[in-house]
């Protein structure tokens, strides 16, 4: 072999050793190849970035809007409605900003530029049909849950006024979202101007987003805390309409009482101004009554919750509430609010012969104090409970009045986390009413979860029902069967009650109220979707309270009276005298406030 032919060749020259002219050839020569066969993919980086990207974001942007008019368990007034819609536009769109952010920082092969707008226009035509559709449907839905619920149906205007409102609601959030990714840039691009590394610059984008969650977190959680608290302190103080101090000794407040007026705070001047006297429930059962006892303890009544709570068994004391028939402990909801529908019943079937004490422990909403207050609601109903119980079982067993609770809602938590060992077995209460339990109540979890086979979730039957039962709208029946033991637990539930029937796990399982048979006031049109059922349930949560009487999470005065008889063992009570009490109770409060 010649050296000629072994001779390695000659290295290339570098770039900045070859002749000029040569580097321009190389330059152009690269130049070119970008505008052919490297231009297809700066063409595609730019599709991707550019109008395909803005079709895929828009496709689903109106596809989880369309979700958003699902059916689910209570009607929707518009703003509301359009609340939902909004946020899940914008959800929607910044998840597909998201998955092409991770496609691109995967370095995943991106779609050619006619590819992606095709395929973008196609998506976004066939998400806005889907939206038409979905909005056609939740008419229907609407209607028929409207109808279930005694409720007009939806007005002319509802979608009109929805989607102007949900577009609002879209853009607001988006502007938002594009301010986020703006700041996120800049911070990922400031530091390369030291460093090139990628370290760097996800260092940058940490050190921005951990001091825009102490910005928001010290400044404006706090601050909007701060102005919830503020304005819902204000508006405890505030008069009730119409509300004025009461002139009899047996309210708070009222003649010789240990509590001023403006220590009741708002719910608790609504409580003792409302509810039947001794004259309108003779003039309703034709029978002698006595005035009925209510005390409350508002919030700003004592400085704890110890001294709320001495201060309640003292009230009681003065007012006579060991020398009545019946004693009952109420836990409020979070404002401090004791349906008036809930406890004139009681006073009305018992002849007045009733003593009703309740404390405030907060002055937030019942969601707003379960998130902001965790726990306070059950220390409250303890603390209570244990003060009055110990000097309840200190008299004399034969004229001591029969005790029982009774919550609602947040209250209905609190009541039950109030009874200890001894109230079960050693000096026992006689029963318990709870009203619309949570669905993070342990017995009332415990009640459906061990229900007898057969019975549905959202009417479980527990046993063999001699200890507790479940009641609802239209269904007195189980009040008044025979079995009751000596202890009576009644829970109060309206099937389209979601604060009742949410579960935790119905993302991913259908929970067994969905199943049939269904509640009276359950649409079957409402199905069951793996993520959709969740978040839309969740969201009914937020508007329950908004439901007419007997649905949703707004309890009946009818139902209570039936729940009461069972309760308290009311002898020669049934179904007509609940509907004729329930009247009564219409005519003479015909509005209340939660």
């Amino acid at each position: 072999m010649s050296r000629r032919e072994t001779s390695p060749p000659p290295a290339a020259a570098p770039d900045d050793a070859r002749p000029p002219a040569q580097a321009q050839a190389q330059g152009a020569a690269q130049g070119q190849g970008s505008a052919t066969g490297g231009r297809t993919d700066g063409a595609r980086t730019e599709a991707w970035r550019g109008g395909g990207l803005s079709w895929l974001v828009l496709a689903a942007g109106l596809g989880v809007c369309a979700l958003a008019f699902s059916p689910s368990l209570i009607p929707r007034p518009w703003p509301f409605q359009a609340l939902l819609a909004g946020v899940s536009f914008a959800l929607g769109a910044w998840l597909a900003i998201a998955v092409r952010w991770l496609w691109r920082w995967l370095e995943l092969p991106e779609p050619a530029a006619l590819a992606a707008r095709r395929t973008g226009q196609a998506l976004s035509l066939a998400a806005a049909a889907g939206l038409a559709a979905g909005l056609w449907r939740s008419a229907g839905w609407q209607n028929a849950t409207r109808a279930l619920m005694g409720m007009p149906p939806v007005e002319n205007m509802f979608h009109v006024r929805t989607l102007l409102a949900a577009a609002a609601v879209a853009a607001v959030l988006l502007g938002l979202g594009a301010l986020l990714a703006w700041g996120l840039r800049a911070a990922a691009r400031a530091p390369l101007r030291v460093s090139r590394r990628r370290a760097a610059s996800a260092a940058g984008v940490a050190l921005f987003l951990g001091l825009l969650v102490t910005a928001v977190d010290g400044t404006l959680v706090r601050g909007a805390i701060g102005l919830i608290d503020q304005v819902q302190a204000a508006v405890d103080v505030a008069d009730p309409p119409g509300a004025e101090p009461p002139i009899l000794p047996e309210r708070s407040s009222g003649p010789g009482s240990l509590i001023a007026w403006d220590g009741l705070g708002r719910a608790g001047k609504r409580f003792v101004h409302e509810g039947p006297r001794a004259a309108e429930i003779s003039a309703a059962t034709g029978r002698p009554a006595r005035e009925p006892i209510r005390a409350y303890v508002g919030l700003r009544a004592a400085d704890d919750v110890e001294a709320q709570a001495r201060l309640a068994l003292d009230e009681l004391t003065r007012a006579g509430g060991f020398e009545r028939k019946i004693l009952v402990i109420a836990t409020p909801t979070g404002t401090g609010w004791l349906q008036n529908e809930a406890i004139a019943p009681l006073e009305y079937m018992h002849d007045g012969d009733t003593a009703v004490v309740g404390v405030q422990y907060s002055y937030l909403q019942s969601p707003l104090s379960l998130i902001l207050e965790p726990g306070l609601a059950q220390a409250s109903a303890r603390e209570v409970f244990a003060v009055i119980h110990e000097r309840w079982r200190s008299l004399p067993e034969a004229t001591r009045p029969r005790l029982y609770v009774f919550g609602l809602s947040l209250g209905s938590l609190g009541s039950e986390a109030s009874l200890p060992l001894n109230a079960w077995v050693r000096d026992p209460i006689k029963g318990a009413l709870w009203a619309g339990p949570t669905f993070r109540n342990p017995f009332w979890r415990q009640v459906r979860r061990d229900r007898r086979a057969g019975s549905p979730d959202w009417r479980p039957v527990f046993e063999d029902g001699a200890l507790v039962r479940t009641l609802g709208p239209s269904l007195p029946g189980a009040a008044y069967a025979e079995g009751w033991g000596p202890l009576r637990i009644v829970f109060l539930a309206n099937p389209s009650d979601p604060i009742a029937f949410f579960e935790e796990s119905m993302w991913w399982r259908e929970p067994a109220w969905m199943k049939p048979p269904r509640g009276a006031d359950v649409t079957p049109l409402f199905s069951w979707r793996p993520l959709t059922s969740f978040l839309l349930t969740a969201a009914d949560m937020l508007s329950a309270a908004d439901a007419p009487p007997g649905h949703g999470h707004d309890y009946a005065a009818q139902d209570y009276a039936d729940a009461w008889a069972a309760v308290t063992a009311r002898e020669g009570w049934g179904p007509l005298d609940s509907a004729r009490i329930a009247a009564r109770i219409r005519e003479t409060d015909p509005d209340v406030e939660r």
